[in-house]
């Protein structure tokens, strides 16, 4: 009898356990339920049904989500991507979280940058929306932002509020690439250490846009509409502690002038169609690492270009249409004097003839054609004045002569953009190469003898 009672009590304790649970669920379910009307609530301490999380990692991403459901009290990184979130979607109280640091809202339906976000945010993803404001309140709420990335939207540079990033005075990434932007945004935060401005309509930079951005390492600048005659003189060599520069896909015919120096590592050009290089432009780049020139219209470097470039590990020069002749001569030296130690890629020579789809450094003969490219000056090409440094002599172009004349009084402009003149010497002149072109390694001096120079001959 005692076993049967102890039996049903069992089996009523079972029972009433068994209906504790089932209400606990109903009543999470309906707080679940009145915290999704409502937007508040969302310390719940459930995963949503509809996401995934492994402790402080939510994933609720490619949900086909129109809201964002309630969080766990421990929610540290949100994944919010490719939804159909709209502004709507996002209720108030996830300005009250103190625990979440990143969120990615990437690819999704917002038309404006949230108002509702937690204080606690340190990284912030709003790419691949349509997004047309920054207004300075919003980013107000995000003190401790240190990455922002708002590429593919429609910010213009007018949308952009006064002093919108006055608030954010963490922040140290900012990617605006492919909006609307007209112009380098004002008032940028001090603290910004990369900045990515790609595929934007950028056709001016005056002397202020990097004013107060000594902390910058790296400037993305590709894709714009940036011309040399539209950037100012002092623009980038205010940036002390720059370390990368691209300037990759705009409508250079020469780099920049006064390039900061002191710390650049990588300078990418290439696709500029420039026509040439000043011989000073790398002149202090002693940390530069990599340099990338290709997809440009340039036919020779500057002996004394790479003067100062010690470190340099990786030299891309494709797509170019090199002249192999005596211009480069240096060049070839200066290479075999580096060894190993410096990679080159497309130093492929289009000219003259006999060498036409060598490589430079492979060469073995004597590049004494010293008759510059067939094609005239290219247009805008700059002109340097002859050089006076005890005896260079390096002839890029020529140009038809009278029968019998001894000396060259004009050369063609090369299509390059550097002038240089050849001045009659006294038979057996001795040049040898400068120091750090390859001058110490062969030990070769050049010997420069005059004879009649005739349209169809050259020195």
């Amino acid at each position: 009898m005692a076993s049967e009672s102890l039996a049903e009590l069992r089996d009523w304790l079972f029972l009433l356990l068994l209906v504790l649970t089932l209400l606990a669920e109903v009543l999470e379910l309906a707080a679940a339920a009145i915290a999704m009307e409502t937007g508040e609530g969302d310390e719940g301490i459930v995963c949503p049904s509809v996401c995934r999380c492994d402790e402080g990692f939510v994933y609720c991403n490619d949900r086909g989500l129109s809201i964002i459901p309630p969080l766990p009290l421990t929610a540290a990184i949100l994944y919010l991507q490719s939804n159909r979130l709209s502004n709507a979607g996002l209720p108030q109280s996830l300005e009250r979280s103190t625990s979440i640091r990143v969120i990615y809202l990437y690819a999704n339906q917002l038309d404006e940058f949230p108002i509702h976000l937690p204080p606690s945010l340190k990284e912030l993803h709003l790419q691949d929306n349509n997004i047309r404001t920054l207004p300075r309140l919003a980013l107000a709420k995000l003190p401790l932002l240190e990455r922002l990335h708002l590429d593919d939207n429609s910010i213009s540079t007018v949308s952009i509020q006064e002093r919108a990033f006055s608030g954010t005075p963490r922040l140290r990434l900012l990617f605006l690439s492919r909006n609307h932007l007209s112009s380098i945004p004002a008032g940028l935060p001090a603290s910004l250490e990369e900045l990515r401005l790609d595929d934007n309509r950028i056709s001016t930079i005056p002397t202020h846009a990097f004013r107060g951005l000594s902390s910058l390492r790296r400037l993305v600048l590709d894709g714009n509409l940036l011309a040399n005659t539209r950037i100012a003189d002092d623009t980038f060599s205010r940036l002390a502690n720059l370390t990368e520069l691209s300037l990759v896909r705009n409508a250079l015919q020469s780099p920049p002038v006064n390039l900061p120096s002191a710390h650049l590592v990588r300078l990418h050009l290439q696709d500029n169609g420039m026509t040439h290089i000043p011989r000073g432009a790398l002149d202090g780049m002693r940390h530069l690492q990599k340099l990338d020139i290709s997809g440009n219209n340039l036919t020779s470097l500057q002996r004394g270009l790479l003067r100062d470039t010690e470190s340099l590990e990786l030299l891309l020069l494709r797509g170019n249409p090199w002249y192999c002749g005596c211009n480069l001569r240096w060049l070839h030296a200066w290479l075999h004097g580096r060894g190993s130690a410096v990679t080159v890629r497309g130093l492929t020579c289009q000219g003259p003839e006999p060498v036409r789809g060598q490589i430079l450094r492979d060469l073995t003969s004597l590049m004494e054609q010293c008759e510059g490219p067939p094609a005239g000056p290219s247009p805008g090409a700059g002109v340097n004045p002859p050089e006076k440094d005890g005896g260079e002599d390096t002839v890029e172009g020529s140009q038809a002569v009278s029968p019998g004349s001894t000396t060259t009084t004009s050369l063609l402009v090369p299509t390059q953009g550097s002038l240089f003149t050849l001045k009659a010497k006294r038979p057996g002149l001795v040049m040898p190469l400068p120091r750090g072109e390859g001058g110490q390694i062969s030990g070769e001096a050049l010997e420069l003898t005059l004879k009649p120079l005739s349209s169809d001959s050259v020195l």
